[in-house]
Formats: C-alpha cells, structure tokens, sequence
C-alpha cells in the first residue's frame, strides 16, 4: 500500500510538472533508521505483524515468528530514489552514520548528500566537554572517509560539498521559523547542487511503474 499510493502520487506530481513546465522537488521523508521496519510489508498486509500462525505471541514458547516485515531500505530500493540522509551528530554518530550509507549502497542507492544537525549537549556534557561540537567533527570525519574510499574503489560516492552540517535545534518548543530563516541560504545551495546531480542522472520519469 506504501509503495502504491508513493507511486500514484509521484506519476501525478510528474505530469503536474510537465504541464505548468516547472521544476518539481519530491521528498520522502522516513521515520527511524533505514533498516527500522518499514511501515508496511508486501509479504504481510495483517494488523498486527508479530503475531504467528497459531495467533501466539512471537517469542512464546513453540511458537514461530511470522512477521514477514521487511525493512524501510528493502521496501523503498524498488523507487530507485536518491537519498538524502541525515547523519548521527552525537558522540559515537560516525559508526552509525556509515553503517547505514554501506547499507543503502549495497542496496544500489544513490546517496547524494548527508546532513548533519548539530546535537544539543545537556549540562553534565557541557561541563566535560567544553565547546566539542560533535556534528562538525563527524562531518569532517565522514568527508575524509569517503574522499578515501573514493579514492580506494574509483567511485563517486557523495561530493565533499554535499556533506555539510547544520546548527543546534533550538530548544522545544520555540518553533523553527527563525532556524529555517537563518539556514535558507545552505538550504537553498544544497537544493541547487542536489537539482544538478539529480538532473543530470535523468531520475526524472513520465512514470513510475
């Protein structure tokens, strides 16, 4: 049902588009990691997933598991839609950030950028840490590993300028307006740089069947 209504609604975008003959930028926002368990299955369409076939508990004694999920990389690969992912800024982000991009690659997706947004420090990490700003070092951190890795395997994988981390969140519940104000201009060159790429790899389809 995901993939069908994602679908239906993207081939209605498209012929929007080529009618008012104006550029269109689709997202797809997720929720969770990208190998969290999707929202949907096409190998499970029951209300509850982790019940099994005796109508048990999963985990309960000689019951076996049905779930059938699948997860949300497996069930959007299918779209072949670049991503646009957002990296772990904390402490310990990096092994995070990359265990997820060799999960989409090995997937076949384009990864074309990743976004960090700098992590709010609580008192106590304040107090230790002084002015470490972990977002801005995992940024670095990820544009040399994957200048290496470029270099390693002979791929493009994601250009330096597409790495880039954001500032700190303001604090609930002052809302974002003033933050997305403060922010358009890497929002905007982002976007340009993101049209580009994605112009250029003709992703742009009459439809998606």
């Amino acid at each position: 049902e995901v993939l069908s209504s994602l679908r239906k609604c993207w081939n209605q975008i498209v012929i929007d588009a080529e009618e008012g003959e104006k550029k269109s930028t689709t997202i797809i926002e997720t929720a969770g990691g990208v190998l969290s368990p999707s929202s949907s299955s096409p190998l499970n369409h029951q209300t509850n997933r982790s019940l099994s076939s005796s109508g048990s508990r999963s985990g309960m004694p000689n019951s076996t598991p049905k779930w059938k999920w699948s997860t949300q990389a497996d069930l959007y690969s299918s779209l072949q839609i670049p991503v646009v992912f957002v990296g772990d800024p904390k402490l310990g982000g990096i092994s995070v950030t990359l265990a997820s991009l060799e999960a989409l690659w090995s997937r076949g997706y384009h990864v074309d950028a990743v976004v960090f947004i700098e992590a709010a420090k609580t008192n106590s990490e304040n107090d230790r840490e002084g002015d470490i700003h972990f977002g801005e070092g995992n940024t670095e951190a990820l544009r040399e590993y994957i200048a290496m890795k470029s270099l390693r395997t002979g791929k493009k994988l994601i250009a330096q300028d597409s790495i880039v981390c954001l500032p700190e969140l303001p604090p609930m519940p002052i809302p974002l307006n003033e933050w997305y104000e403060s922010n358009e201009g890497s929002f905007l060159a982002l976007h340009d740089l993101l049209w580009k790429r994605w112009n250029s790899r003709l992703i742009r389809q009459p439809s998606i069947s």
